[in-house]
Order: C-alpha cells, then structure tokens, then sequence
C-alpha cells in the first residue's frame, strides 16, 4: 500500500502516546543553578520539560528562531512543551513554554510549540550536523537528516505529505521528539519531528514553515541572521 494511501487509511485512528514519541521520563532535574555561565540552546539539544502535573519529559529541540520583537526562542513538538511547562539543559533552567500547539484536536492537529529562552540560555543557529541556511517546503523524495537526543542522527527519504505533515522513513525512539528535519541538498530546514506511526511504520514531522506561520511570524535563526519563510504561496510541493 502507498504512503498516501496508508495515511488516509489511519486518519480517524487515535494517536498514542508511543506515536507521539514521549520521551521516558527523565530523573528530576536540579534546582537551577547558579553559575553565571549560559547554556547553549539549539538544534539537537536534549531538553527536560517539567509539565505542570510535575511529571518530566526527555525531548529535542528543534532550532532557534526569534519573535517579531526580536525576543529568542527555541521550537520542539508541542507534545512535549505542554501549556505551563518548565524547561531543563542539563539541570540548567533554560526557559518555559511560549506558545504549544499540542495535538489535542486531533491526528492531524499541530503538533509544535516555541520555548521562550531566559538570560541563561544562549540560542545558537547551528550544531555539529545541523546547520540550516533556509527555511524549506519539503516534498515527496526529499532526502532528510533527522538529529534526535536517542537515536542521534539519521537519514532518509520523504515519503508523503499531507497538509502541514511531512512522512518519512525515519525511525524513532523516545526522546527524539521535536528534533530537527533538515533537507540535505540545500540544508533547508523543513520540519519538526514529532513521532513514529508505530502501526504503519513511518515516521511523523510537523512542518517548520507551517510552525514559524502559525507562532505569528517567527524567524528561524540561521548563522547568516534570520531566515525568511519560503516564497510561494503553497508551504508544499506535490
């Protein structure tokens, strides 16, 4: 059966939190220490969220981008960064939740959210492996790289697209959630990772333009300064 086809047939199915990709729980982190050194903050880093119900969750982030207000953020899945949570590096507190989209509505909700970074985070555009030049629309053959805090980094294709939802043949493993999508041939970054469809085996990312549009405008950070969203009038090709 094709992707496109093996999407349609689960677009009533429930999301589970294994879909989701919920990172195992991570032990508490520290009480925020007091060095007055900051704490890198980009593409790839390993965050912990404490939700409000003080449960934790190990995830990725996905980039750096900026408000209108020119005020940085860091984008991960809004799975992850749930209303009112409280964001971790290394036991450092690095920010909390700004926006969340987090997939309530529905299989095919949003599945984003941005993480305003306090004055002992300091956002970075690029790290070892992702470095992003552009933000990019992705299309079905697209070959992409995927950097979660579990599985690392990893490659493959993009298999389909519907709506604001980039498939692939990705893997995952908890903890890799909200990591970086980058397009390899032109180091666009085009989505958010968000889970694995463990019942038809593709992975799941939600749409870095679509994120950055819905944020209100947001910027993503690149090492050149800001990066534009894509030009055309349609976030995806065919």
């Amino acid at each position: 059966m094709s992707t496109a086809r093996k999407i349609a047939a689960t677009a009533t199915a429930t999301l589970t939190f294994a879909g989701l990709g919920f990172g195992v729980a991570s032990a508490a982190p520290a009480d925020e220490k007091a060095a007055s050194a900051t704490t890198s903050v980009g593409p790839g880093t390993t965050i912990t969220v404490k939700h409000p119900d003080g449960s934790r969750w190990r995830c990725t982030v996905a980039f750096a981008a900026t408000t209108p207000s020119n005020q940085p953020v860091a984008l991960t899945a809004g799975h992850c960064a749930i209303p009112g949570s409280k964001v971790y590096v290394d036991g450092r507190l690095i920010g909390e939740t700004d926006q969340t989209s987090s997939r309530d509505g529905g299989r095919f909700s949003a599945d984003w959210a941005t993480i305003a970074l306090n004055d002992r985070a300091e956002p970075v555009a690029a790290s070892d492996k992702v470095s992003p030049e552009s933000v990019g629309k992705a299309r079905v053959g697209d070959e992409v790289c995927l950097q979660g805090s579990t599985s690392g980094w990893q490659c493959g294709e993009v298999t389909g697209i519907l709506g604001d939802w980039i498939y692939s043949d990705l893997e995952h493993a908890p903890g890799d959630s909200g990591g970086p999508l980058i397009r390899t041939s032109d180091n666009a970054a085009v989505g958010i990772h968000s889970g694995w469809r463990f019942d038809e085996d593709y992975a799941e990312s939600y749409s870095l333009p679509a994120a950055l549009t819905k944020a209100g405008g947001y910027l993503l950070t690149t090492v050149d300064g800001p990066a534009p969203l894509p030009e055309e009038s349609s976030l995806f090709g065919s």
